[in-house]
């Protein structure tokens, strides 16, 4: 294992500035002048604050397309609010809400974390309520990571779609349940996004058939939509 070594504060800072100087230099007046005074992103984020997530994995350019919003487990429930700026008041038309492969939340989550300070604990007390059913002998969190991963994101998804059922039957949203795949376990390459759950739906020919994705080739649903083999 390789030896982690910290930068001191004042490397960072001056990493910071080179990067910010760099990026200045290649977004000008054009790049702002747009959105300036009003934002209009079209994908709200729901992600986890793990530093190994983050939005470059969408391939987009962020700034004014994406609203992000972060907590740890990617939980929705302690941050209505700002789900509610970006699909209420922003009116995005995408809510993606995106977990990922060895989520240490989730592993937390399924831990004794009563030593942990009482932000952090309130924070993994919602986490608990999807996994109550899975928390007996039958499952090992290290061997059932990845499956645990999932339900989780399709907790956060059903009480998305509870929330905002009027806009999802109206057609101004679509809520997808993501994993970030950093470690290939779906065999779909490192970083790929794997969708999982659409709108509550988790069967995946039926994903597949969705209007919302009729634009992907069928090469691409083959390595987007997947779920792990339940092996209970």
């Amino acid at each position: 294992m390789q030896k982690e070594i910290k930068q001191s504060c004042s490397q960072i800072l001056k990493k910071i500035a080179d990067g910010n100087d760099n990026y200045v230099q290649h977004h000008h007046h054009n790049f702002y002048k747009n959105f300036r005074d009003h934002q209009t992103p079209e994908i709200t984020l729901l992600a986890c604050s793990d530093s190994r997530v983050q939005v470059n994995i969408l391939g987009l350019e962020a700034t004014n397309e994406i609203f992000v919003i972060h907590n740890i487990g990617n939980q929705i429930m302690p941050i209505f609010g700002s789900v509610d700026f970006g699909v209420m008041h922003l009116k995005t038309p995408l809510l993606l809400i995106m977990g990922h492969t060895h989520c240490g939340a989730i592993k937390s989550a399924f831990s004794n974390y009563e030593d942990e300070s009482f932000e952090i604990i309130s924070e993994l007390d919602h986490l608990s309520i999807p996994f109550k059913h899975l928390t007996n002998n039958e499952y090992n969190i290290e061997d059932d990571w990845l499956h645990i991963v999932e339900k989780n994101v399709d907790y956060q998804v059903k009480l998305a779609v509870k929330k905002y059922h009027k806009q999802i039957e109206a057609g101004t949203l679509t809520v997808v349940g993501l994993i970030d795949d950093f470690i290939n376990v779906y065999e779909s390459g490192e970083g790929r996004l794997i969708i999982i759950n659409l709108n509550g739906e988790i069967d995946i020919e039926k994903i597949k058939m969705n209007k919302a994705l009729q634009l992907l080739s069928d090469e691409q649903k083959y390595l987007l939509i997947k779920r792990e083999k339940n092996k209970h």
